[in-house]
């Protein structure tokens, strides 16, 4: 039998990827014909690679190895592409199925690692800084700050990166974030070219990277060019025990007594941007147990904030549900459909969207607050004079467009006593004084609305 393109269709057509790969690597069923497993091509302790059993193809997001089941074999086996065909109908094609290697595998490697030593924890902290370091060239901001000179050559490579975004460039400075070149150390290779979110523990070290392409992703390209790829887990970097953003987060969590709860990174930049200083970001999907024992160090209220899809509201009912577990007070955020943090910050401008965060604070609180009482604060607003029945509509904007001034700093007051209230919500609990804020916040809402509306303000809150 010969390896004639025809005939190596007809292989790969025969075999069921997720079966072959299944007998090295114990693989997690998940909806859409993929799986998940810890690759064996890297110390892999949280589960990375994907198997995608419709396109017959595997990919790991954190080692960037990948391909088809002839790849596998060949990486797996070390050997060449016609060994790992004739390893494929050897043990494939005869009729009967090799036996599981991965559980022996797995157990033996737990056992025979130890933890790793200070001395070796401070190593790979010292090889994050050497590639952090390497890119401060693309970022004139943070070489100045690390005193990186920018007239030598080596930092020449590539072109510098901003985030377009004036209002959130100094927030990027601030959070370290820059471009890898296109050379970069072997360790590093998959976060070539891409922006780079360094990660810094509680404690300011810098743990690991999340690299995010600057291509648009496709249904043709997402399985070869991952959105984001992130450093391997190692005993330096856990991303079910890490916060993003908590480094800088944490004495302002402290302060305002509460923490906003974010899907990414580039959605707690915007919020850091915004003046939401005590925001964190989970690292990957899964808010788990350790993320809200490291939260609860810091507070027990947390402002849930994710994107505003059908996957943004699945990972906030269950990061919501952890947090509960852990005896802890949440408020789930609601943002216009569609729309993350980021994105409509970019859209909307800084004090549109520091206005619709302390809405959505509001909105989310009462409708909890309402479900779980039957009490609808919203109702109970009915003094503001501009909705009065008897109030001639027209009077009312004939009568504010000729004083647009006035109404402006009207306008800015009424935003400044929200966002002084919304703050002060978190400080209590079920009582009255918190159902006396919110129905003072009711009022200043409605009223601002009035008047933006006056202004010709944009429509930007989802009602």
């Amino acid at each position: 039998m010969g390896n004639s393109k025809e005939e190596i269709k007809n292989l790969k057509d025969s075999l069921n990827i997720e079966d072959v790969i299944g007998t090295y690597v114990e693989l997690e069923y998940k909806l859409g014909g993929k799986c998940l497993g810890l690759c064996p091509f890297h110390d892999d302790t949280t589960p990375s690679m994907h198997v995608h059993t419709g396109k017959q193809i595997f990919k790991c997001f954190a080692c960037n190895e990948g391909g088809d089941v002839i790849a596998f074999i060949s990486k797996i086996k070390s050997c060449t592409f016609a060994e790992a065909v004739n390893l494929l109908r050897q043990e494939w094609c005869n009729g009967s199925t090799p036996p599981q290697q991965h559980i022996e595998r797995r157990e033996k490697a737990k056992a025979q690692k130890p933890p790793a030593t200070p001395a070796q924890l401070a190593a790979m902290e010292t090889e994050n800084v050497k590639f952090m370091r390497s890119m401060y060239g693309h970022h004139p901001a943070l070489a100045r700050i690390h005193e990186v000179k920018l007239d030598d050559p080596s930092w020449m490579d590539g072109n510098k990166y901003h985030p377009n975004c004036s209002d959130i460039t100094q927030t990027y400075v601030d959070f370290e974030v820059s471009q890898a070149g296109s050379t970069v150390p072997s360790a590093f290779k998959a976060m070539r070219g891409r922006i780079v979110f360094p990660i810094r523990d509680e404690n300011n070290r810098l743990v690991a990277f999340a690299g995010r392409t600057t291509q648009t992703i496709t249904d043709e390209n997402r399985s070869y060019t991952p959105k984001y790829v992130n450093s391997q887990t190692s005993d330096l970097y856990n991303k079910s025990r890490t916060l993003y953003g908590l480094h800088l987060a944490g004495e302002p969590i402290r302060t305002e007594t509460f923490a906003f709860l974010t899907e990414g990174y580039k959605d707690t930049l915007a919020m850091v941007a915004a003046g939401f200083k005590n925001t964190v970001a989970q690292c990957g999907a899964a808010f788990t147990d350790d993320h809200a024992e490291l939260l609860k160090r810091y507070t027990k209220r947390v402002a849930v904030l994710m994107d505003a899809d059908d996957r943004g509201r699945e990972i906030a009912a269950a990061a919501i549900a952890v947090l509960h577990r852990h005896g802890m007070q949440t408020s789930e955020l609601l943002l216009p459909p569609g729309e993350d943090p980021d994105s409509l910050f970019r859209r909307i401008g800084k004090h549109a969207f520091r206005t619709i965060v302390a809405e959505s604070q509001l909105t989310g609180h009462l409708q909890a607050l309402k479900e779980s009482t039957g009490v609808d604060l919203a109702s109970l607003v009915s003094d503001n004079p501009l909705e009065s029945p008897e109030a001639d509509e027209a009077d009312i904007i004939n009568t504010m467009q000729s004083d647009r001034p006035r109404l402006m700093a009207r306008e800015q007051e009424l935003q400044h006593q929200m966002r002084k209230l919304g703050s002060k919500r978190f400080l209590f609990g079920q009582g009255p004084e918190r159902m006396q804020i919110n129905t003072e916040l009711m009022k200043l809402r409605s009223q601002l609305s009035e008047v933006s509306k006056q202004l010709n303000r944009p429509v930007v809150w989802y009602k």
